[in-house]
């Protein structure tokens, strides 16, 4: 199921900023953010690009893709990168998350297959962060990404949602493929394993934001579920 940001995650847009959540995420030239914390982020642009984001303090998930003019047979044509899950942990920062300035195919072609992206904070420190590219095979028109990414947030892996602490959970690690790239994502969380207690992730983040809206906010989202 997928949600409007207008009446769920206000708090996750810069623009409409809370007390909630305290880490300020600006993407750099040629970079959208797709989703947050599992959840599919709906653009109010022509061009579909979210530039920026608002997210609570500790870890968090993000899936953005990056966008590059490329010469070919002299002319520029625009390539864009399969979409890239990052995971990152920070708090109390205003983060850029930014990407080499490429104009060859093959350094594009590099660059999605490898962690190439820079994260850093307002004073040009880098910030830790895991990532891979979530690769869909076979011919596509086009990709449902909201799906795409709740199948790979159900699978396990060391950079699925499952893997570090949910919102208003103790924290959860997963023992299955704990390394990437061969770096050990149990770096960014002291949790430890707990199989048995499965997590409906998409039912505690609406009871989370419900909780946390203000009485007219959660008066439209009853409307809202009434009509579906």
């Amino acid at each position: 199921m997928r949600f409007s940001l207008n009446i769920f995650f206000p708090v996750f847009i810069l623009a409409s900023t809370t007390v909630m959540a305290e880490v300020e995420l600006s993407a750099g030239s040629g970079i959208s953010i797709i989703a947050v914390n599992g959840v599919e982020v709906e653009s109010d642009s022509l061009i579909g690009n979210n530039i920026s984001a608002t997210l609570p303090n500790g870890i968090n998930q993000i899936l953005v893709n990056y966008s590059a003019e490329i010469e070919s047979s002299g002319d520029l044509e625009i390539e864009t990168t399969n979409p890239h899950i990052i995971v990152f942990k920070a708090e109390d920062s205003r983060l850029v998350l930014s990407a080499p300035e490429i104009t060859r195919i093959s350094d594009f072609n590099e660059f999605d297959k490898s962690q190439q992206w820079k994260l850093a904070d307002g004073s040009g420190s880098s910030i830790s962060y895991q990532s891979k590219p979530l690769i869909k095979e076979g011919f596509q028109l086009s990709r449902d990404y909201a799906s795409e990414l709740q199948r790979f947030n159900q699978s396990g892996d060391a950079l699925s949602i499952n893997s570090f602490a949910p919102i208003n959970r103790p924290p959860v690690t997963l023992p299955i493929n704990s390394v990437v790239s061969g770096v050990n994502i149990s770096s960014l969380s002291n949790g430890s394993a707990d199989n048995a207690d499965s997590v409906n992730l998409p039912e505690k983040l609406l009871q989370y934001w419900y909780l946390k809206a203000d009485a007219e906010t959660r008066e439209r989202f009853k409307v809202w579920i009434s009509n579906k």
